[in-house]
This record gives structure tokens, C-alpha cells and sequence, in this order.
């Protein structure tokens, strides 16, 4: 029996205890930084939406379009859309003084989605627009584009 109890004191040492200790609180901070370093876009359960006609906005109008966590924009070349997820850690982006602003980290971006402040490195993304048979403006945020795509606006 006693040589049992001090086999069962031994395994609970301090020194075992702190190893123990300390191997667990390593694994957990690694665990978090693999985490925080893995972000993955989290998709709305709504992912593609209808809009209005594309004459009903203005040249150089900024729409938000909340429902699918994108933006809506119009220039002289058309209309085009981006995510409003920004490219760093994924908080959604405002728009601010003619630009695009991230409320978490500071990031900030152009109207073509560059970067024009970090701590982003990427830029925002394109995502698609097309006409609907119904002649309205269709927004999918599942599928990327090329920051070239517009949809032409004939007025």
C-alpha cells in the first residue's frame, strides 16, 4: 500500500503539476493564434439578392445592401459591387468620407476596394452583379469577380 501512495505522489509532484500546467496554457495559446490566424470568411445565410433597376442609382452613389454585406456603387463605367467584409479580420466596413473604413483595426479603402491604410493587405472583393430577366439588378456575394467587371448602365 505505501508504495502505491508514493507512486500516486510522485505523478502529483509540483514539478509534474507545473509541466503540466504549462504544456496545457502552451497548447491552448497556440490553439488561439492558429485560430485568429486562420479567419475564414463567415457567409450570411443570404448570399444572392434582387435589386432595383440599374437606372435607379445615381452616378457615383454608394449603396449598402446590409442583407448580403455588400456595397453597390455606380460610376462613369457602371455599376460593380464589393463585400463589405473587410479583408483583415472580417468586421464589416463603413463608408466614411469617400472611402471605405473598418470600425475594429483601422484598415481603410479606396472606392475600387485598395487598400489604402492597414493593418488589411488585401483588397476588398468584387462580387458579381448581373440584369435579371425582369431587367433588375441581381448581387450574388458567392462568386468573385475581376475589379474590371461593371454593369453597364444605358440611360
Amino acid at each position: 500500500m505505501r508504495n502505491k501512495l508514493s507512486k500516486i505522489q510522485l505523478w502529483f509532484s509540483r514539478r509534474n503539476f507545473l509541466k503540466f500546467s504549462l504544456s496545457l496554457s502552451g497548447a491552448l495559446t497556440l490553439w488561439g493564434i492558429a485560430r485568429f490566424l486562420s479567419f475564414r470568411d463567415p457567409r450570411t445565410p443570404t448570399t444572392r439578392i434582387v435589386l432595383d433597376v440599374p437606372d435607379a442609382y445615381a452616378l457615383g452613389s454608394v449603396t449598402p445592401v446590409p442583407e448580403v454585406r455588400a456595397w453597390l456603387i455606380r460610376d462613369d463605367k457602371g455599376l460593380y459591387a464589393l463585400s463589405s467584409v473587410c479583408t483583415h479580420l472580417g468586421c464589416l466596413v463603413n463608408f466614411l468620407n469617400n472611402q471605405f473604413e473598418c470600425p475594429c483595426h483601422g484598415s481603410k479603402f479606396d472606392l475600387n476596394g485598395n487598400v489604402l491604410n492597414g493593418p488589411a493587405l488585401r483588397p476588398l472583393e468584387f462580387v458579381e452583379l448581373k440584369l435579371s430577366p425582369e431587367n433588375h439588378v441581381e448581387l450574388d456575394t458567392n462568386k468573385r469577380v475581376s475589379s474590371s467587371d461593371r454593369l453597364v448602365v444605358n440611360e
